[in-house]
């Protein structure tokens, strides 16, 4: 008896992921899924695509991300993403969580319910990330067991609080208890740790890692027994220097991930897609960067059926024109190929800026004659170098910004509960300010600049429009609103890239920086990355997990 299917791809050159070689096979999918690959006599499709002279792939998996990085919402994020082929992410709503808690998480939840891309959510295992800053919330475990019946959560997102897991904290234990309890895995964090820190992960069944920035940190990481991301965002910029690890042996212990990238650069260069075509261009078989960027992705995340076309597997796949410059002809997801249909965008309400700031809590009173601890920014990398320079102080002993040095600071704004003032170097700012209300991890206010007046203009313009980007220079103000939690913008993709790239025009007028300030500024507040930070609490030693003065 002939079975129906809907769809018959023939003719295409078909990936096995198992075997890592293409093969021209036919592909049958019917409703969601393969249900077989070559040729069938008892299979009759309703609809049969040519696909001579193209090559069919899985649909690409980014196995660590933040929605809330590129400013868009789960729906347009999908909407974009799946331009690019990638057809299931692993997203951390850590960002939204961290500004308006559960609410913030059931926003993400309701919101990917708007595209076809699968969106699997890891709920945010620290949130504040750590207790030398303020969040907007705090989620214990309690607050995040309830999730788990929700089957688009995967798991407990990366554990950043190592000195948490390595004290056995009762509530960080109680959240990966719980995960391991609802059979979902634990992402890592392992910034900046070595094998023994490693190893008390692995103890505690923590499994994956996305911060290993060398090919010595990579293979620890596999000889640990860990899943590696290779990440390639807009500021982590770290694939490069990972893939000399990648070896025929332990190929499978690795997939990519973007973690932080920007709606802008998705659109320019691409998503997995791009961390696909940088592979093959440095020595990766076409076979083997297409496996880490679907299969892989699925193991690590231990999804079943998943990340191949093969029989029983979802229909999930990625029709080229070229393999090698992944030239993109045809997305399907879910058995259905895609079609770029925008949806209305969800509100989140109830979100405010509760803050005080004036120009008087920009003093910063210096000894002249002693050097002040500086926070170096590290060109696309989320860590900094910690530097203890002379800097220029003026007349009456006040911290003089230069074009070399700027003032930083991170205002709570939450509570009203205050900031923290301190020295930057590496925006290379000749006038003016920019801030953002995009500050990882617990999305305080963020504002840097040589002029306090326009500091404070910045700061005041973003409370007034609760919440976004904004540059300043001598009173004029640019402005990108965020109005979803300070932290996403309400409009399709294409409207905030504009925005956005008004806004990098304006910036360009005050610096002459090459990579994307606003994300790089973002990351100058979070604690669990190297090296020196500032918080709203002050001014932050990643070495010796305390705060420390300006001058000694």
């Amino acid at each position: 008896m002939v079975q129906q299917v809907d769809y018959r791809l023939t003719g295409g050159q078909v990936l096995n992921v198992f075997n890592q070689e293409f093969e021209e096979k036919d592909v049958w999918i019917k409703d969601k899924k393969i249900i077989f690959v070559g040729d069938n006599q008892d299979l009759e499709a309703k609809t049969t695509i040519d696909c001579h002279d193209r090559w069919l792939v899985p649909g690409f998996i980014d196995a660590h991300l933040h929605i809330e990085s590129s400013l868009l919402t789960p729906s347009e994020f999908g909407r974009l993403s799946l331009e690019n082929g990638v057809t299931r992410i692993f997203a951390d709503p850590h960002e939204i969580a961290s500004v308006a808690g559960i609410s913030g998480i059931q926003y993400m939840l309701d919101s990917a319910k708007k595209t076809p891309l699968h969106i699997h959510y890891m709920l945010p295992s620290s949130v504040p990330a750590t207790p030398f800053e303020h969040a907007g919330a705090i989620l214990d475990a309690d607050a995040l067991r309830p999730f788990y019946q929700h089957p688009e959560i995967a798991g407990l997102a990366e554990v950043m609080d190592f000195p948490a897991v390595a004290n056995a904290q009762d509530d960080m234990l109680q959240k990966i208890a719980d995960a391991k309890e609802a059979h979902r895995h634990v992402d890592g964090h392992g910034a900046g740790l070595g094998l023994a820190q490693l190893a008390i992960y692995r103890a505690y069944g923590i499994d994956t890692d996305h911060e290993a920035t060398s090919k010595k940190e990579a293979l620890d990481r596999v000889n640990a027994g860990m899943a590696v991301f290779l990440r390639e965002g807009t500021v982590e910029r770290d694939e490069l220097s990972l893939l000399p690890a990648v070896t025929k042996a332990n190929e499978g212990h690795f997939a990519f991930a973007t973690d932080d990238k920007s709606a802008a650069d998705i659109q320019k260069e691409g998503s997995i897609n791009f961390n696909i075509a940088l592979a093959i261009e440095n020595g990766l078989t076409p076979e083997l960067a297409y496996t880490l960027a679907s299969y892989n992705g699925a193991t690590a995340h231990h999804l079943q059926n998943v990340g191949a076309l093969a029989p029983g597997f979802e229909a999930d796949l990625v029709i080229l024109t070229d393999p090698k410059q992944v030239t993109i002809d045809q997305v399907m997801v879910g058995g259905q190929f895609f079609q770029n249909e925008q949806e209305d965008v969800l509100r989140l309400p109830g979100q405010q800026i509760n803050l005080t700031f004036s120009k008087a809590d920009l003093a910063l009173p210096l000894d002249a004659s002693k050097p002040a601890h500086v926070i170096e920014i590290e060109p696309h990398h989320i860590t900094t170098k910690h530097q203890v320079e002379m800097v220029p102080v003026d007349a009456d002993r006040q911290f003089a910004p230069n074009e070399t040095f700027a003032k930083v600071a991170v205002i709570e704004r939450y509570h009203d509960l205050g900031h923290g003032l301190g020295i930057i170097k590496g925006l290379s700012l000749k006038d003016g300010a920019i801030a953002s209300t995009i500050a990882h991890d617990s999305h305080n206010l963020i504002v840097a600049g040589v002029n306090d007046d326009d500091m404070v203009l910045a700061v005041e313009t973003l409370k007034k429009i609760g919440g976004g980007q904004v540059v300043v220079k001598n009173g004029q103000v640019t402005t990108l609103p965020l109005p979803i939690g300070g932290l996403m913008s309400d409009l399709p993709y294409e409207g905030l890239i504009q925005k956005q790239q008004t806004l990098n025009e304006a910036f360009a007028k005050i610096s002459p920086l090459t990579f994307d300030p606003f994300l790089t500024l973002s990351f100058m507040a979070l604690p669990v990355i190297p090296s020196l930070k500032i918080t709203d609490q002050g001014l932050f030693d990643f070495a010796q997990f305390a705060f420390i003065q300006i001058q000694d």
